[in-house]
């Protein structure tokens, strides 16, 4: 869902740049050093990746609801080929990608600019204030954000009333609500891969500044 991952990309630039801070703090260049590169290299190869694979799996849930998915107007072996929507929605995929890196990479930076100004504590404060974010607006979009369906399905589920207890029932993979389905599993597969990596970048940082200690 591209709101979590927006948020993701900005908690995690941050929180490395303090798992690195001993390092950060003595390198001037806050654009180009070995740990922003490093970290880059998880965003790179794991993270954004797998974004984009809930992009192409489930495309209108990974919108809120705001894309369409892609019409089958091509034959059985490639039923998106001739689509001019799959050129479009090929662009907007790309877009987010660079747009998560891009976060990623600006949160790593700015966490840079902080400890160098002796302030690692604004680093701490602005992620609790994107989770708080993410946790309000999936509050406040339970419908949108818990709701697994194509665009048509999640439009009927709508206009026959989606209530905030729907998204705490285990429907199992064919239902409509996130706990259970396909994408529950998915995602559960995904963080194991991309945020084991997270934890053991976060704990190499720390551990190469204890070193320079």
């Amino acid at each position: 869902m591209i709101p979590f991952d927006m948020s993701v990309s900005i908690i995690s630039g941050q929180t490395l740049a303090l798992s690195a801070k001993r390092q950060l703090a003595k390198e001037p260049d806050t654009f180009v050093n070995r740990p922003v590169m490093t970290a880059l290299l998880w965003m790179v190869l794991l993270y954004a990746p797998s974004a984009m694979f809930f992009f192409h799996g489930w495309s209108a849930w990974n919108s809120v609801y705001i894309l369409k998915d892609l019409p089958v107007t091509g034959p059985p072996e490639y039923p998106a080929f001739g689509s001019t929507r799959q050129v479009w929605e090929s662009i907007v995929i790309w877009l987010d990608c660079s747009a998560l890196v891009g976060l990623f990479y600006g949160s790593f930076i700015l966490g840079h600019r902080w400890i160098r100004a002796g302030n690692p504590g604004a680093i701490v404060k602005t992620c609790i204030a994107v989770a708080a974010a993410l946790v309000i607006y999936c509050a406040l979009t339970y419908d949108r954000s818990f709701m697994v369906r194509t665009y048509e399905g999640w439009t009927q589920l709508k206009a026959s009333g989606i209530a905030f207890g729907d998204i705490f029932k285990w429907n199992g993979l064919s239902g409509s609500g996130f706990l259970g389905h396909q994408v529950f599993w998915a995602n559960a597969i995904v963080m194991f891969i991309d945020f084991g990596p997270l934890v053991y970048l976060y704990i190499w940082f720390r551990r190469k500044g204890r070193a320079l200690a």
